[in-house]
């Protein structure tokens, strides 16, 4: 201790030392632009052009004040500039566009900072070029059409930082292009519940370090994660991957996360699924060649779920989901509680799953060879790996083999019949390749034709039809006389009397 501490502070006093000057508002309930703060003498704002203003010092606006990024501006910020809004007058949303870059080559300022806010702030039409913001709740913010360019982590490990607890936050219609570290993220005890919608993530987190490109932590009475209709086109990079909500505090709560629709390339992992209290609702993605790392033991699953504790083990619903070219497609690790599939109970269940997984050309030579790039080896396939104790559903899926007999899936599976401490996979009925798998015999014939359309023959007038989406979600609720027009293509469940039809659209 003698010797630590006396460099702790000698640490100390250099980061003070390296510090930037501070300019701080008046917090006389004006409402500043940048043309503004460039007329006030010592307030490191410099005006270099039409609408283009450097920025040399930190600013701090109070709470009373307001600060307001106009149309078309420009601001060039300096070496770890950090621009700190308290309060609710701030306006970060112009009409059209808007930029906040370096001051130079080789210059990594640190961005906006927003905190203490009681209402929502909306980002919107801004162009981040090395910047990056940072929100520090209460109140939700709305990030929308932003651009996140080569975020330097100066202001911290994510693009889009949420630094203090908050319901209600959005992200949509962003791109985020080579970002040093993840794109959007929370640290470990920040509840802060999010919609993550429409944007695209391309070959983020380049320091290669082991930062997903969305790295969430669960947020309770603060509201869902929702991550949906993203894609993320990884930089077949070792480290990285593409989604991880990890509950690594185990703050107690009903946390619920669905993650649907997403496209992901080229990443170490897809998702990764790590802790207590959580229900995760996996549905529609497609996730492709996570086999990147080059040790199988540390990773390179389509799906991870993990989960200590008996008593408050996260657990995952997952359908309609297609996970290809990874080194496992989906592994569940301790006490995860799973749903892959199964139609062994009613369709009104709230167990009923109709499957939909695929999976293909996943698996792994147990380690890397000498000299070789990646463990990758689809000749040696894993696509379910249940590494837990429990009984696992997953009817009505299609497995990565040269059919769907016992024989094939049992290649693609370890379980209970690998290893007598581990618990029992139920696949059967698989799905098949036509996309149809009937729970129960039927006497009825359905057809689908055009964009969408169903009709169903053989079965009593008047029977009644619902029509599911593969999240559980009715479509449609009718009679077996009429037209079912849907109007979408992939996956559904028809539900005939008391029969249930996996269908593909």
């Amino acid at each position: 201790m003698k010797v630590l501490l006396p460099l702790l502070a000698a640490g100390i006093a250099l980061s003070a030392a390296a510090a930037n000057e501070v300019y701080k508002t008046s917090n006389e309930g004006i409402v500043y632009t940048f043309a503004d703060l460039a007329k006030i003498e010592g307030s490191g704002v410099t005006k270099t052009g039409e609408n283009i203003y450097t920025v040399e010092k930190d600013i701090e606006v109070p709470a009373n004040d307001g600060l307001t990024l106009e149309n078309n501006t420009t601001l060039r910020l300096g070496a770890n500039v950090l621009i700190k809004m308290w309060g609710n007058k701030h306006n970060f949303a112009p009409a059209d566009t808007a930029t906040i870059t370096s001051n130079g080559d080789g210059v990594m300022p640190k961005g906006i900072q927003f905190t203490d806010m009681d209402k929502t702030i909306e980002v919107k039409h801004v162009r981040f070029e090395g910047a990056g913001v940072k929100f520090g709740g209460p109140a939700a913010s709305i990030v929308e059409n932003c651009t996140f360019y080569e975020h330097n982590d100066k202001i911290g490990h994510y693009a889009i930082n949420y630094a203090g607890h908050s319901m209600g936050n959005e992200v949509r219609h962003c791109y985020f292009l080579r970002t040093a570290m993840s794109a959007i993220g929370a640290g470990a005890n920040i509840a802060a519940g999010v919609v993550i919608e429409d944007n695209i993530m391309e070959d983020c987190s380049t320091a290669n370090r082991n930062y997903p490109v969305i790295n969430e932590t669960p947020a309770a009475d603060n509201g869902p994660i929702i991550i949906r209709r993203n894609k993320i086109l990884g930089g077949k990079r070792l480290m990285p991957g593409a989604i991880s909500v990890s509950n690594m505090l185990s703050m107690i709560g009903d946390h619920k996360v669905i993650i649907e629709d997403n496209y992901i390339d080229n990443s170490r992992y897809g998702l990764n699924l790590m802790g207590h209290y959580m229900d995760f609702r996996v549905t529609g993605n497609t996730i492709l060649n996570c086999h990147y790392e080059s040790n199988s033991v540390n990773g390179g699953s389509g799906v991870t779920v993990y989960s200590q504790s008996a008593d408050n083990a996260s657990k995952v619903y997952m359908s309609g989901n297609r996970i290809e070219g990874c080194l496992w497609g989906v592994t569940l690790v301790g006490t995860a509680v799973a749903n892959l599939g199964n139609i062994s109970v009613d369709a009104s269940s709230a167990d009923y799953n109709p499957g939909g997984n695929s999976f293909k050309n996943n698996g792994n030579c147990g380690k890397a060879p000498e000299g070789a790039e990646t463990a990758f080896d689809p000749s040696i396939p894993y696509d379910l790996y249940n590494n837990t104790a429990a009984t696992v559903y997953a009817q009505g899926n299609v497995w990565g083999g040269a059919d769907q007999s016992d024989a094939e899936v049992e290649k693609r599976i370890f379980h209970k019949a690998d290893d007598a401490n581990l618990g029992e996979v139920i696949y059967k009925p698989v799905g098949t390749t036509s996309g149809i798998s009937v729970a129960g015999e039927d006497n009825f014939d359905i057809s689908v034709y055009g964009d969408g359309a169903i009709t169903i023959e053989g079965a009593a007038v008047g029977t009644p039809v619902s029509v599911y989406d593969v999240a559980g979600s009715l479509l449609y609720s009718g009679v077996t006389d009429e037209t079912i027009q849907l109007g979408r293509k992939g996956l559904v469940v028809v539900v005939v009397g008391s029969k249930a039809v996996r269908v593909a659209l």
